[in-house]
């Protein structure tokens, strides 16, 4: 997978900020970053962290 734009696929936290927030709104505190897990295939670290902030916000996932 190519990175395109400027999506930082590289980082993990971002990522991570990004799923909280989408779920959450910008108002509650973002809670500590958990340690970042295996990149699966056809993934980027940064999207394993959106996935990772939307779990911790309280959405849920399907075709994990």
């Amino acid at each position: 997978m190519s990175a395109k734009g400027d999506v930082p696929h590289d980082d993990y936290r971002s990522g991570f900020i990004v799923g909280f927030q989408a779920i959450a709104g910008t108002v509650r505190a973002i809670p500590a970053v958990p340690a970042r897990p295996a990149t699966k295939a056809n993934m980027t670290p940064f999207l394993m962290g959106v996935r990772k902030g939307i779990e911790r916000a309280g959405g849920s996932l399907s075709n994990e």
